[in-house]
């Protein structure tokens, strides 16, 4: 009976437009979204059992019987990481046939991890985030200009999904200069703009100095942002900014901000999250089941972020529970103005300076504007900091062509740091990457 339930609410969600759908949401009972999950989970699951060779193979190898498994607890140890889909390759998950595939790179390897969708899935996505945006309160009258990076980058064409139901105004300028963008805006005149924090940043010092205009509200998604960050783009344009939260992997935004502020709000529909080993405070590393896919599905993917859910209601009223302030992350990637960077990056931009020893350690920190990324290097010959500085600087123009553009936009500072031999190891493993960003962001909860 409930299989039936179901198959009707997803055909009558489907018809809906978002503005009817946001209406159902805030009538549907927990409990009926609890039900919801557990039936798409326990579908998706005999499916990707049957279908993808990953899953199939795993789940003989540990003896798992999907018939007998109605949460994603019940698999006990058993995830999906990213090293996963490197080393198996996209094909060994796949369970359908694939219209479109996106890349991301952030990983702390060079490896990018290749994931595959259907324009189906792209449609349900796009209707999806119409829910948020119209929450924040986008509507048809309204003018966009989006400047997401469109290479290989699933943003933008999740963006484009979610703002052709909602059927405002729309123009991709793509990462460009934040100084070019602002010209042309200025034909424009956009009432919402999006992009990633650090970009946001230049684009406010660039109207602080020219001048503004009317602005509903900002979007940024891709990078994590302090609250100094937040409250100096939302002094500038005198407009609040609004986060997403999603990976590439999970194909959109698993969560989107309300005007409170306060957390992600969740689309449980879609996922299944859940808390890996979680301290005293719920803090754990997040890990998601997709719910809905239909060409790739992760059961139990690992994102390496670390937060907490939240269940308490939100001064919204929305009754949606949410996903709290990302506060790191449990591998050594992250995510800065200078993009999206892991150990491998400092080690490739090292390779082969003379004068440069073995240990490295690069801090990551904010002067409120940008990210300043200080790489602290061994050296025998400390008065060498400032050649040290210019061959890095010109590998990092010869090896990695975003990383420099995200630069010369001054979305970051990069600094080397000359240290004395043997000084930055002080224990067994010397932690190669650390974010110091993360002590100024405001306590969500």
């Amino acid at each position: 009976m409930l299989s039936k339930i179901v198959k009707q609410t997803e055909r009558a969600a489907s018809r809906m437009s978002p503005e009817r759908a946001q209406r159902m949401l805030r009538l549907m009972r927990p409990a009926l979204i609890k039900r919801l999950q557990t039936e798409r989970f326990r579908q998706t699951l005999r499916l990707v059992a049957e279908k993808s060779p990953f899953y199939r193979e795993e789940f003989r190898r540990r003896g798992i019987d999907v018939r007998r498994i109605s949460h994603p607890s019940q698999l006990g140890d058993f995830y999906t990481t990213g090293e996963d889909l490197r080393e198996n390759g996209a094909e060994a998950f796949l369970i359908g046939r694939p219209d479109t595939a996106f890349e991301t790179t952030g990983t702390t390897s060079a490896m990018p991890k290749r994931l595959f969708f259907s324009n189906r899935e792209l449609n349900a996505v796009g209707r999806t985030g119409a829910l948020g945006l119209l929450q924040l309160g986008l509507r048809r009258e309204d003018r966009v200009l989006s400047a997401f990076d469109c290479s290989f980058w699933v943003s933008p064409a999740t963006v484009r999904a979610a703002l052709q139901y909602i059927g405002c105004f729309h123009v991709e300028a793509g990462k460009i200069e934040p100084a070019d963008f602002y010209e042309r805006a200025l034909d424009y005149k956009p009432n919402v703009i999006f992009g990633e924090p650090s970009w946001l940043v230049r684009l406010a010092e660039i109207a602080e100095t020219h001048g503004t205009w009317g602005i509903k509200f900002l979007f940024a998604g891709g990078e994590n942002m302090t609250e100094q960050v937040r409250h100096r783009i939302e002094h500038v344009w005198r407009a609040p900014v609004y986060m997403s939260y999603g990976q590439t992997e999970s194909f959109g935004a698993m969560g989107i901000e309300c005007r409170e502020q306060q957390g992600y709000h969740r689309n449980d529909l879609n996922y299944f999250l859940e808390i890996a080993d979680p301290d005293a405070d719920g803090n754990g590393e997040l890990i998601y089941t997709t719910l809905t896919r239909e060409v790739m599905p992760l059961i139990r993917y690992r994102s390496t972020d670390i937060t907490r859910l939240i269940n308490d209601p939100c001064a919204c009223g929305l009754p949606v529970n949410r996903i709290g302030k990302i506060r790191a992350r449990c591998d050594e990637m992250v995510v800065c103005g200078m993009g999206n960077v892991g150990p491998w990056v400092f080690s490739e931009l090292l390779r082969d300076v003379q004068g440069a020893g073995a240990e490295w350690q690069a801090i990551i920190n904010s002067d409120g504007r940008r990210d300043v990324i200080e790489l602290h290097v061994e050296t025998q010959d400390l008065a060498a900091q400032h050649e040290l500085e210019g061959i890095v600087l010109a590998n990092l123009r010869e090896r990695f062509s975003d990383f420099w553009k995200n630069r010369e936009m001054k979305l970051y500072e990069l600094r080397v740091v000359a240290c004395p031999p043997q000084s930055l190891r002080t224990k067994r493993k010397l932690k190669r990457i650390i974010d110091e960003r993360q002590m100024l962001l405001r306590r969500v909860g």
